[in-house]
């Protein structure tokens, strides 16, 4: 590799596609290539061989093994063991990870160590969230002409529900779509280029939100994806992807990445919006004092 080419380094808090989203200003031309064709199909076009990748791509297999050194690997070999490690790391869950219970002297230190990992990783949220990602999804959600749809899984329901508490308080047009069966069809029968839909889908994803979030952007909806470092497959259908870290030395993955980035982002549209939203949440108290006394 050239020496005056840029070389990144292989993060353990940032997948292989988000540091190929970042490096892409660096690309040459067909290196470009090549990165949205693994971006097309992440991980599975990265796990075939160079030559396969640059096929696909159009280009050289010399190409593809110069864009994963420029990424920070050795070779191609080295790149495809991460892919697969990130692949290994989807599909664990809490039942795998509580396996083997810790001795007891361990047990005993959980609230101290467990507390310390939680505070690391809510100081990760700045370097995993791209600053023209989150300004992207601020400029979106501070659109009072747009409607705005949020969409939890499993564990990350209470996220969506709770940013549309505090967004609703100062601007209007936000709902969370319900977790039962039919109940993504609001969004799907009225989406168009006004909708943004926030899709919150952390590893194990959720197919059903894969297809929501793609059939939203069919009808030209706006869709931001805040998903772990792994990757969501709804990514591949978002206009922003906001990707934060979920392990922790624990069973369960950690909501602390989620919740920083939403205390973070309903500031942001806060001071977007400014004047007008402050007097809704004015008229909001007023309301709700009105309640209290009667």
């Amino acid at each position: 590799m050239d020496d005056d080419q840029p070389r990144f380094r292989p993060s353990p808090h940032v997948s292989v596609a988000e540091q190929v989203r970042q490096a892409m200003g660096s690309m040459t031309a067909a290196e470009r290539r090549v990165a949205r064709a693994l971006l097309a199909s992440y991980p599975a076009a990265g796990l075939d061989s160079a030559g396969s990748l640059a096929a696909t791509a159009q280009t050289s297999a010399a190409t593809v093994v110069r864009l994963v050194q420029k990424l920070g690997f050795d070779g191609f070999p080295g790149f495809q063991t991460t892919l697969r490690a990130e692949l290994s790391s989807r599909r664990v869950g809490p039942i795998d990870r509580a396996a083997v219970a810790p001795p007891g002297d361990a047990r005993e230190k959980i609230l101290h160590d467990l507390s310390q990992a939680l505070s690391d990783l809510a100081a990760t949220v700045s370097a995993t969230v791209p600053p023209t990602e989150f300004a992207a999804a601020v400029r979106l959600l501070a659109d009072n002409r747009r409607t705005i749809w949020l969409l939890g899984g499993r564990a990350s329901q209470p996220l969506a529900v709770y940013i549309a508490a505090h967004l609703s308080r100062f601007r209007s047009g936000v709902s969370v779509l319900p977790r039962y069966a039919g109940g993504h069809d609001a969004v799907l029968v009225d989406a168009n280029r006004r909708t943004v839909l926030v899709a919150f889908d952390f590893r194990r994803y959720e197919q059903e939100t894969v297809e929501v979030a793609a059939l939203a952007t069919e009808r030209g909806a706006k869709v931001i994806v805040v998903t772990d470092t792994l990757m969501s497959p709804a990514t591949a259908s978002a206009e922003v992807v906001l990707p934060v870290a979920v392990e922790v030395p624990s069973p369960f993955d950690s909501s602390v990445g989620g919740l920083v980035l939403a205390e973070a982002l309903l500031e942001a549209v806060l001071m977007e919006m400014g004047p007008t939203a402050v007097e809704r949440m004015r008229r909001w108290d007023q309301l709700a004092d009105r309640h209290l006394i009667h």
